[in-house]
């Protein structure tokens, strides 16, 4: 393997300074997106950084992409990185997540119909019924909490829309099992010791029992006129046809990736698309325009929603600067060269992906928020490599299409029904648990009802 793209071969890597012990933990947990590029910018696409028992080599910037892109599924894998989780999580051998090669086109294989945006199609009216009813709930003088708020809505959409199931009475507990099982056995940010926190542990064990509960209904209330089929009856016809592949266990824990799936992707996006909406006054006027005639004669079809420009620029411009996967892990399978360094097997590697975001070079001004960038005239997102807030190689998310449908009729049914007002001073903070959000400071004052929630569904 051997695709250099500097002439200078075997050059040290250089290492991101960082703090004694600490290293890069703190700049990286912060702002990982924002520190990357800053890193990109002074050591070139080939650089180390450093945690407490960890360092990575980084690869950043559009040819990094374009490598992954081409030549990715030959030298990387993703075990290491994930393989802890499966075991913590879920008790499995395997996941979509943690295998490349024939075992993740299995995975995939299974699960991809349910998290397609024809399924999405399929189940609008029960998605939108979620956001209504937790719009329906909210009046003049109130205070959304915008991070809290869409947790609650989109883990609850996928609850019901991918398992058939709920997440209200639960949704406490698969935050704290989800994000502290993450931030332990991913990012590593949290001790081993947070695992057997007692708090976590009851946690893990009612979570657990609810998803046992919903396999178990769906084993004994098969499919038919009543129902159609969602992920796990997909999951369960798989393991009929390969019992080998799919024992209980995996399929109790691709049942549960139905509940972590929005909680710390689309649920971190919409979360993000509100506050920018709110932040840009002009954005969010014509915005506004459009979800008024999106509703006009009842809910509107996913491909509406996609045609909506202003709603679906600021949905693209708002993911280009708060990507649901800023960096990717994995290990080197195999030695390969890039820009003048030989990087071996058996290196784990960060991929910066989403450093392009960020890089005046690919983006006009790239910091600034400007929705239009993504209009046919400029197209910016158009080169390979550039945008690629759902990851980059075969790992790209499953859900991406179900991530921005969801995205775009929620933010299309929030504006609509209500009027909402950030406060100028109000400032942007960001957590990584383990993906960013806004932190739970951020709120929207609710001014008034402009259309009850309930016209949303007539």
């Amino acid at each position: 393997m051997n695709s250099t793209f500097a002439p200078a071969l075997h050059s040290p890597v250089p290492a991101a300074p960082g703090w004694p012990i600490l290293g890069n933990a703190l700049a990286l947990g912060a702002d990982t997106r924002g520190f990357l590029t800053r890193a990109y910018r002074a050591h070139g696409p080939v650089f180390a950084v450093t945690a407490p028992g960890v360092r990575l080599t980084v690869l950043a910037g559009l040819e990094a992409n374009r490598f992954v892109m081409r030549e990715g599924a030959g030298v990387l894998r993703s075990w290491e990185a994930w393989h802890a989780n499966d075991v913590e999580m879920g008790g499995v051998r395997h996941s979509l997540i943690s295998v490349d090669g024939e075992p993740h086109r299995a995975f995939r294989r299974a699960e991809r119909r349910a998290y397609s945006r024809s399924h999405f199609e399929a189940n609008l009216r029960p998605a939108l019924a979620v956001a209504a009813e937790d719009l329906a709930a909210l009046g003049a003088g109130e205070r959304l909490p915008v991070a809290r708020w869409c947790k609650r809505v989109v883990t609850e959409q996928l609850a019901r829309v991918a398992v058939g199931g709920t997440a209200r009475p639960s949704l406490d507990d698969i935050l704290t099992f989800v994000q502290t099982g993450l931030m332990v056995t991913v990012t590593r940010r949290w001790p081993r010791a947070a695992l057997a926190d007692p708090r976590y542990r009851r946690a893990k064990g009612r979570v657990g029992r609810m998803v046992d509960e919903l396999v178990a209904w769906h084993r004994a209330h098969p499919p038919g006129e009543d129902r159609t089929h969602d992920l796990i009856d997909d999951v369960l016809a798989a393991q009929r046809e390969r019992p080998d592949f799919w024992r209980d266990e995996d399929v109790r824990f691709a049942a549960l990736g139905a509940f972590i799936a929005g909680l710390d992707t689309a649920a971190n996006s919409l979360a993000f698309v509100l506050y920018r909406l709110h932040r840009h006054p002009e954005v969010l006027a014509r915005v506004r325009e459009e979800a008024d005639a999106l509703f006009r004669d009842g809910p509107p079809t996913p491909e509406a929603l996609g045609r909506a420009p202003h709603l679906h620029r600021a949905v693209l411009e708002t993911l280009r600067l708060h990507p649901i996967a800023p960096a990717l892990t994995r290990r080197v399978t195999r030695d390969f060269t890039f820009a003048g360094h030989t990087v071996p097997s058996g290196t784990d590697l960060l991929l910066a992906t989403t450093v392009t975001h960020g890089l005046d070079e690919v983006f006009d001004r790239a910091e600034r928020f400007d929705p239009e960038r993504f209009g046919p005239e400029r197209a910016e997102h158009r080169r390979a490599g550039a945008y690629v807030p759902f990851g980059v190689g075969a790992h790209t998310c499953l859900g991406s299409g179900l991530a921005e449908g969801l995205i775009l009729l929620n933010a299309a049914a929030v504006v609509r029904t209500l009027n909402l007002h950030l406060d100028p001073a109000s400032r942007l903070r960001e957590v990584s648990r383990p993906t960013p959000s806004p932190d739970g400071r951020l709120h929207l004052t609710v001014r008034g009802v402009r259309h009850p929630a309930v016209s949303l569904l007539a």
